[in-house]
């Protein structure tokens, strides 16, 4: 039996990119990688079941006790073959998932104490570009998922990673990866474990696209010493903005909403225009914002520090919340802001920089990379000037 491995299991729900995602950063990484579906595909064809990606959710739901059989044999066969090698092995698969009202896991408790993992990754998108891979996958596209249905399926996923790092004592590391990050950043949160990760707070509401320009460049002057966590990688920002600027100019002018919502949505490939209805979007819009908010305050709970970015006077309502959430964890709060703070800014900051790139200088400084380590608040060391 080798030891030397690490074993990551790779979450996330149908449509979210999961799979191409591991696929792409295969051509920079070299591991062992396991789609779990094929394996089950595999193990039911041993047993004279010819399960395809047309009929597996069918059988799923017609013989779940022969489906958990191949289930089973599928993961026994993924653990030999990840003890027979070392080297990193991903597993990739949705942990929950639903078909024509019943609920699916893709890997039960004991199936993955039994693979024992030491990190869980998901990978997620949002929620109108799952939509749109959903209704082009031979697996999903004769069901019309909702927006709703969406962002419910990705709640109950990230519950369900949750729930099963936490069997573990203590619980697995996890970590929330959007799949506008891309490949290479997904590398860099498995492989990369010398570097620190922070999370870049920011203002979104009422920026255009130079603001976040600025924000892309300045995160990525400090990408080289730390993995830097963007929260407005995850776009469904823009579909709740899009929608309060909708519902606050109808109420203004004493007008009845629109039947449809347009808004654009700008990605590393482009940007794209949707044109949802305003009920779809209305059904979706709390479930959303709850979400927003959870994943960014668990992208928080992963960092070592927040470094908020904030060079307009002022203050974002989102990056106040983010600020206090964090000094309530212990996490050290960076700041850029050039001009004068209010008390509560100043009292939920660390540190004040008045110029970026003091903030970058000192970041770059006292980062692991160049040997100090005044960001690691959990490592016991004391920092040298203190």
């Amino acid at each position: 039996m080798t030891t030397d491995k690490r074993v990551v299991i790779c979450a996330g729900p149908p449509g979210n990119g999961r799979d191409d995602m591991l696929l792409e950063m295969k051509e920079r990484q070299s591991f062992h990688y396991y789609h779990l579906f094929e394996y089950i595909v595999r193990e039911a064809r041993l047993q004279g079941t010819n399960l395809t990606k047309l009929n597996i959710l069918d059988f799923y739901d017609s013989q779940p006790e022969k489906m958990n059989q191949y289930h089973k044999a599928a993961v026994e066969k993924i653990v030999d073959d990840i003890n027979d090698r070392g080297g990193t092995h991903i597993v990739s698969t949705p942990l929950h998932f639903e078909w024509k009202g019943n609920r699916f896991s893709g890997l039960h408790e004991d199936e993955v104490k039994t693979l024992d993992p030491d990190l869980f990754v998901i990978i997620f998108d949002d929620i109108v570009r799952v939509k749109r891979r959903l209704s082009e996958d031979i697996q999903w596209q004769d069901h019309r998922f909702t927006l709703g249905e969406i962002a419910n399926w990705r709640r109950e996923e990230v519950n369900s990673v949750y729930d099963l790092a936490r069997q573990f004592t203590p619980a697995r590391e996890i970590q929330l990866v959007a799949y506008e990050n891309g490949p290479q950043f997904l590398k860099e949160v498995i492989w990369s474990r010398g570097r620190e990760k922070v999370y870049l707070s920011h203002p979104i509401t009422g920026e255009g696209p130079d603001f976040f320009r600025n924000i892309t460049k300045f995160g990525d002057s400090l990408s080289e010493y730390y993995i830097v966590f963007d929260p407005y990688m995850i776009k469904d920002w823009d579909i709740v903005e899009s929608w309060r600027a909708m519902v606050n100019d109808a109420i203004d002018k004493k007008e009845e909403r629109p039947s449809k919502l347009v808004f654009s949505m700008d990605y590393r490939g482009g940007p794209i225009k949707e044109e949802i209805d305003s009920i779809e979007i209305e059904a979706a819009i709390k479930n959303l914002r709850f979400q927003i908010i959870d994943v960014d305050y668990k992208l928080i709970e992963n960092s070592h520090a927040v470094v908020v970015y904030h060079p307009r006077a002022s203050i974002s309502a989102g990056v106040m919340c983010e600020m206090v959430y964090a000094k309530s964890l212990a996490k050290m709060v960076y700041v850029y802001y050039p001009y004068e703070p209010s008390p509560f800014f100043e009292w939920y900051s660390t540190r004040i920089f008045t110029e970026e790139n003091e903030l970058k200088d000192f970041l770059i400084k006292e980062s692991k990379v160049t040997g100090q380590t005044p960001l690691d608040i959990y490592s016991g060391k004391v920092p040298r000037d203190s």
